[in-house]
């Protein structure tokens, strides 16, 4: 059955004239969930916890964003290293700087001695069983039969 709106009478308040316009229009006010006991069946619905909910909404957040940060860094800070490597402006540790100074002065050192002094690296290093054999020969050379008696002549040892 439609209720009929009846026609007002008198001119009401402003609060009783609100009153009025929600009583006839019938604006649906939200039901109250009701509370469901465990003789239906179902158990009730309960708010998640605080910690719940960071765990299911703040911590992956959270780990979004620092790793992101992190990438953001590590990123410009390779283009940074490599925009001053190819302007060569390359920044070194003390360190480094310190073992590349050492290095400069031994290659002059080196360089110097190899002008000053006839240097051949392509000369062929000896192996041990080489220079053992060398040196026998070189025993056997020195005691040869005419050489000890010559030796043994002019008193020499």
């Amino acid at each position: 059955m439609i209720e009929k709106p009846s026609p007002p009478t008198r001119k009401p308040t402003s609060s009783a004239s609100l009153k009025a316009f929600h009583d006839q229009y019938k604006f649906v006010q939200p039901n109250k969930k009701p509370n469901i006991t465990a003789a239906s069946g179902r158990l009730p619905i309960q708010q998640p916890s605080s910690f719940h909910l960071f765990v299911k909404a703040g911590l992956p957040f959270l780990l979004f964003s620092v790793g992101a940060s992190l990438v953001l860094k590590n990123g410009l800070e390779g283009k940074n290293i490599e925009r001053d490597k190819s302007r060569g402006f390359v920044t070194k540790s003390e360190r480094q700087a310190r073992l590349d100074s050492e290095r400069d002065d031994m290659m002059e050192k080196l360089n110097k001695r190899i002008k000053t002094v006839d240097f051949d690296n392509t000369k062929r290093i000896e192996r041990p069983e080489e220079i053992l054999d060398r040196r026998m020969k070189e025993r056997e050379d020195r005691n040869k039969w005419y050489n000890r008696t010559w030796r043994f002549v002019t008193r020499q040892t």
